[in-house]
């Protein structure tokens, strides 16, 4: 019996320790992160993300978001702003739901994309997650 106990007692230590070091790597981070043309990997609705996007020439570029919900049900939402190299805001969403469309052309630079998720609405058994598609003519 105290052979089972101490078993169990190892199983239960190891599963906490696990549990822990899952949770310190899903602590958020917020950027700036890389966006290029293409599809970024899916962040969680946790805070604003920032991406940095590097327009080589003068180009018509398009970033739309995708929200996705694991309950099923629809996300949160989510607004954008860009901003250019000095941090001027070039253009922004209104949007307090659903996806988000930026559709301009950008001159030559660097610039910023937040990615303001609304944090309100929504249940605790749903998580909502978002992923970024970029292109650039």
């Amino acid at each position: 019996m105290k052979r089972i106990t101490a078993m169990s007692a190892g199983i239960i230590t190891a599963m906490l320790a696990l549990g822990m070091t899952g949770q310190a790597s899903a602590m958020p981070n917020h950027g700036p992160f890389t966006l290029a043309e293409g599809n970024t990997p899916s962040r969680l609705f946790s805070g604003v993300d920032q991406y940095r996007l590097q327009v080589n020439g003068t180009s018509n570029v398009t970033i739309k978001s995708r929200g996705m919900n694991t309950g099923g049900g629809g996300h949160k939402g989510l607004t954008a702003v860009l901003r250019d190299g000095n941090g001027n805001i070039v253009t922004q969403t209104r949007r307090n739901g659903g996806d988000f469309t930026i559709s301009r052309q950008l001159n030559p630079g660097e610039y910023t994309l937040e990615v303001h998720p609304n944090m309100f609405g929504g249940g605790a058994e749903s998580t909502s997650y978002y992923q970024l598609s970029t292109h650039i003519q």
